[in-house]
């Protein structure tokens, strides 16, 4: 073998080496600034969901079936389909509530409506990739990588703490695929989601 032969062997040695290496490597972290910023790429989304609510005070698991859509800059609406038909938009600081069975309906100050407004804006400001509108609310902490990353927000004042003791955002990529919440009174409920991304 030449020695110009044996240059390039070593060469497609190490070439392949690296090729290796890179596919055996651990995908990159990924913090809360760089969670954000992959979320915020999106314009707008769909998404059908499951909710089951653990109770001590159920029998059985509450199970609800529902869709979720949002559109930038600020609005995210919850059609709750089963067992009960009721909608809910956060819309800028309104949130509107409606009883669609009822054919009844209230709107109100986000920042009057409590825990519930709470809940949807932690979904909101997390689906919006808005770090600074989380961290008003929550303390943020993300973990994990690009592909499979989870979001962990605490309440960060004690109105807050009345309602949720924490909620739980998992998610591939730019897509959110599970949301739960724990709530102050020991409840948990986990939300399956499956989004479509514009």
């Amino acid at each position: 073998m030449t020695s110009g032969t044996k240059n390039i062997a070593k060469a497609a040695i190490a070439l392949f080496a690296a090729i290796a290496l890179r596919a055996t490597a651990s995908p990159e972290a990924i913090d809360a600034q760089g969670l954000m910023t992959m979320l915020a790429s999106v314009e707008s989304a769909t998404a059908s969901y499951v909710e089951t609510r653990y109770s001590p005070l159920l029998k059985s698991p509450l199970v609800s079936r529902g869709t979720l859509s949002y559109r930038r800059p600020d609005r995210i609406e919850e059609h709750v389909e089963s067992p009960r038909d009721e909608r809910f938009v956060l819309q800028g600081d309104r949130l509107t509530i409606e009883d669609t069975s009822g054919n009844r309906s209230v709107t109100v100050n986000a920042g009057s409506a409590g825990g519930i407004a709470a809940l949807i804006e932690g979904v909101r400001a997390t689906r919006a990739g808005d770090l600074a509108a989380l961290e008003r609310d929550f303390h943020v902490a993300a973990s994990g990588t690009q592909e499979r990353w989870q979001l962990r927000l605490q309440p960060r004042t004690p109105a807050l703490t009345k309602y949720v003791r924490g909620i739980t955002i998992s998610g591939s990529r730019a897509r959110i695929q599970t949301i739960e919440v724990l709530e102050a009174s020991g409840d948990r409920t986990v939300m399956e989601v499956r989004e479509s991304l514009r």
